[in-house]
């Protein structure tokens, strides 16, 4: 069966027992419960623990992985690449990252494919102070530009300056280090900075900082945010983990969607010593706006939760052919790296719809 090959929608259901409270209405009926002892499953996060990635605390400490019979231990990345690294050598069950990258990494012998989507919208961008002297794109040119060449966005610069009409050739381009970027826009030491606005907005809302960021994704250049992947081998031998493992994260995202006071009082018992930092609440509160703004699109309306449109993943594989890989390396096909064989089960209602909406309005400004 290829990656593909559709399940039927009664899969996977923990016994007879289950199935009959779940006909009387008592219950919820997840769709695979491992039965007798939990099952262990390792994961990795693509960074730390932060808003971008708090519902997968929220699946955790709220047991909805739990009640598919999974005891998941959430790991702490590094960055993408070293998440995509360790998923594809299968150091972990599942984690989460970026596709470009993971795609990258398939192409380089390790490969991954992508379960759901849990954010539409990875935030690459440039980030500029609201009473800046950029306003367009165009405002680059004669400008200062602080990047960090190692960072997702860097391979893409030069396409986002052909879509929005830009000479890249004209931008004072300064290199630096990760941890020294997003501090030279607030001292005026640059005009803007390129990165993610997920990672950077945050910590900028939280000290004070008033700025933006201009989406590349707003000038045609696609680019999904976290996604949950695994190893196709997994996919073929494992199907009931996968199932499980993709139902109960998303359960937690959506909970984090629809109430997102309540899935950050959940974060907070899962990770204690982050409120402990200064400013952490409201650098944690943005992060996770952010993420309900990336994640509540109308792909998920019409499709469920997790549905990955392979028409963009085509789109991806593309740029990251053309701006990332090597001349020699050999294009992957779409079906091997994705699959909505997981995804879509889960919907939300009309209501549910319009209060995603409704929460993600107060975080447009920082990624538009």
């Amino acid at each position: 069966m290829s990656i593909e090959g559709r399940m039927s929608r009664r899969r996977f259901l923990g016994g007879a027992g289950v199935a009959a409270l779940s006909a009387a209405g008592s219950i919820a009926c997840p769709r695979y419960v491992f039965a007798q002892n939990k099952k262990s499953v390792q994961f990795t996060l693509p960074w730390v623990a932060e808003g971008s990635n708090l519902f997968t605390f929220v699946a955790k400490g709220m047991g909805f992985w739990e009640k598919h019979g999974l005891d998941v231990d959430i790991a702490r990345g590094s960055g993408s690449v070293a998440a995509a690294q360790a998923i594809g050598e299968g150091r972990f069950d599942f984690g989460m990252c970026t596709p470009s990258i993971a795609i990258l990494q398939t192409i380089r012998g390790l490969p991954t494919v992508a379960l759901a989507a849990c954010a539409y919208d990875a935030t690459m961008g440039i980030g500029v102070l609201n009473n800046g002297p950029i306003k367009t794109p165009n405002d680059l040119e004669g400008r200062s530009m602080a990047s960090v060449v190692t960072s997702g966005d860097y391979p893409f610069l030069p396409l986002f300056a052909e879509k929005a009409g830009f000479d890249l050739s004209k931008v004072t381009r300064i290199q630096v280090d990760n941890k020294v970027r997003d501090r030279l826009l607030p001292e005026g030491k640059v005009d803007a900075i390129s990165g993610f606005a997920s990672s950077a907005m945050p910590s900028y809302a939280a000290t004070g900082v008033n700025a933006h960021f201009m989406l590349f994704s707003d000038y045609g250049i696609p680019n999904y945010g976290t996604t949950v992947m695994t190893q196709p081998a997994r996919v073929a031998e494992e199907p009931e983990l996968c199932a499980a493992f993709v139902d109960g994260l998303l359960e937690g995202l959506k909970a984090t969607i629809l109430d997102p006071a309540e899935a950050m009082k959940v974060f907070f018992k899962q990770v204690p010593e982050m409120a402990l930092a200064a400013q952490a609440r409201e650098q944690i509160r943005v992060g996770t706006g952010i993420n309900i703004y990336v994640s509540a699109r109308e792909i998920i309306k019409t499709n469920g939760m997790g549905y990955i449109e392979p028409k963009d993943y085509e789109v991806m594989t593309d740029l990251v052919m053309k701006y990332i890989a090597r001349d020699t390396d050999k294009r992957p096909a779409v079906a091997d790296l994705m699959t909505n064989r997981f995804a879509g089960g889960l919907k939300l209602t009309p209501g549910e719809w319009e209060q995603a909406q409704k929460s993600a309005q107060e975080f447009r400004p920082y990624v538009s």
